[in-house]
């Protein structure tokens, strides 16, 4: 990191000497791997080695923002001067620039969020898992019958984010994952599923084996599967799903769409949103999370943010800007890439665990849907409105009976936070956004 270390220095360096009055710079170095197995055959392999750069100049409350993968120092060099005279010609904000110096940090936690053995793993060993999790997935049952491939990806980045008012920060993390998609057939009709694991270590990813074998039985459960009547009843959210429910929350928390009044969380803060054992967290300093890191995009340390606690809506996630906007403290939430400027992001978001085991939260509802899959957006992020094409399971007299499919589930956000009953004990770090089973009290299923 040595050179990018000196190299980021002297951008700093010139932009200042050219007249800018603040700068900062990303670099970021970084390979990866993706392979796409279908039937046994290598249908995509691909292998990168990026590189890049960015730069934000500010120049009388005006900025401009260039970015190269051309790391060449003369290349730079040019680059710099152009940066600083787009400056001269943009237009002035009042909201921009750099952040307080007293706000810039690193976070004081150890971090694991690099694995050594992903640099010697062989291209080989990762075509072998793909191969086998599809070979074993396809042969959990005779109603399989076909496959929609497996996947493998990892990725190692090291990046260096340094800017005038003396912050520099490098972090090193990567990532791993593999998946199945499969396809079982009876009487003609088709279904599909997926199953998957991610981490950033090679040896915390689940099992060949398990994902094969969840991968089938969810493709197999769909078979079958019918539309349901209409009408309103109980819906059990499947983690998958309460994940998706929880990335509506973190797009309608982010300063920006406050400020663009485009959520409907706008003058919500310190009110109760939703129940009282309801408590959404976006934790950036989460051991071994796949979001973690030590400090954000802006240089600002990474911390634990409390969105929602008990149910009152305590913070809005904002990177500078959008703090300055709001009149909002900064949280830490930046994210930046060498392509753009920083702007607000969750890192790891979920849904605190409750105390009920799932299986008592489904045998709590007498006729109700067990939610599995959402499709389509279908969110009215200004009112909160939620209707989403759904999959699931039908539940009746506290048992799971038959799949159901081709309808739709429909309700508001703010209602549906106000309605949640139970909260499952079984929340697990599988992404970034995760979410415990947890059941909303009534829902509209509109189907035949």
């Amino acid at each position: 990191m040595k050179d990018i270390k000196n190299l980021s220095e002297y951008i700093i360096d010139k932009a200042l000497k050219q007249g800018a009055d603040d700068v900062d710079v990303i670099i970021r170095e970084s390979s990866s791997s993706n392979i796409e197995i279908r039937l046994g055959k290598i249908e995509e392999l691909k292998q990168a080695n990026p590189k890049g750069l960015g730069i934000r100049v500010f120049k009388n409350k005006r900025k401009a923002l260039t970015y190269t993968s051309d790391l060449r120092l003369e290349s730079v060099k040019k680059l710099v001067a152009q940066t600083v005279e787009m400056a001269d010609i943009t237009n002035q904000d009042e909201f921009s620039g750099l952040p307080e110096k007293e706000l810039l940090g690193i976070a004081d936690v150890n971090l694991s969020l690099y694995d050594k053995k992903l640099e010697t793993m062989s291209i080989e060993d990762k075509i072998r898992i793909a191969k086998e999790v599809e070979e074993i997935g396809m042969a959990q049952d005779p109603l399989i019958n076909n496959s929609s491939g497996a996947h493998w990806s990892d990725s190692k980045s090291r990046a260096v984010l340094a800017n005038s008012r003396g912050f520099f920060g490098e972090q090193e993390y990567s990532s791993c994952y593999f998946s199945l998609s499969l396809v079982a057939e009876k009487d003609g009709v088709k279904q599909t599923d997926y199953w998957w694991t991610s981490s950033r270590f090679l040896d915390r990813l689940d099992s060949v084996e398990n994902i094969a074998k969840e991968t089938a039985r969810r493709t197999v459960r769909k078979i079958g599967a019918i539309k349901p009547k209409t009408k309103k009843v109980p819906v059990v959210f499947d983690p998958e799903v309460g994940k998706d429910f929880l990335n509506i929350i973190s797009s309608s928390v982010m300063g920006t769409s406050i400020y663009r009044k485009s959520s409907f969380l706008v003058d919500k803060l310190n009110k109760q949103i939703g129940v009282g054992n309801l408590t959404i967290t976006d934790d950036g300093i989460l051991k071994d999370g796949l979001g973690s890191r030590r400090f954000d995009g802006e240089g600002l340390p990474s911390r634990k943010n409390i969105v929602l606690d008990h149910g009152i809506l305590k913070t809005y996630l904002c990177d500078c800007y959008s703090a300055r906007k709001l009149k909002h403290p900064p949280t830490g939430s930046a994210s930046r890439g060498t392509s753009s400027g920083p702007s607000p992001s969750t890192t790891n978001f979920y849904m605190q665990n409750g105390n009920v085991p799932p299986e008592e939260i489904i045998k709590s509802v007498k006729e109700g849907l067990y939610l599995t899959s959402v499709h389509w957006v279908g969110v009215n992020y200004v009112t909160g409105d939620y209707s989403r094409g759904a999959e699931g399971i039908w539940i009746e007299n506290g048992k799971l009976t038959y799949p159901v499919q081709e309808f739709t589930v429909a309700g508001n956000m703010l209602d549906m936070m106000k309605s949640i009953e139970m909260i499952g004990n079984n929340l697990t770090f599988r992404d970034s956004t995760n979410a415990p089973t947890f059941l909303i009290k009534e829902m509209m299923i509109s189907g035949s």
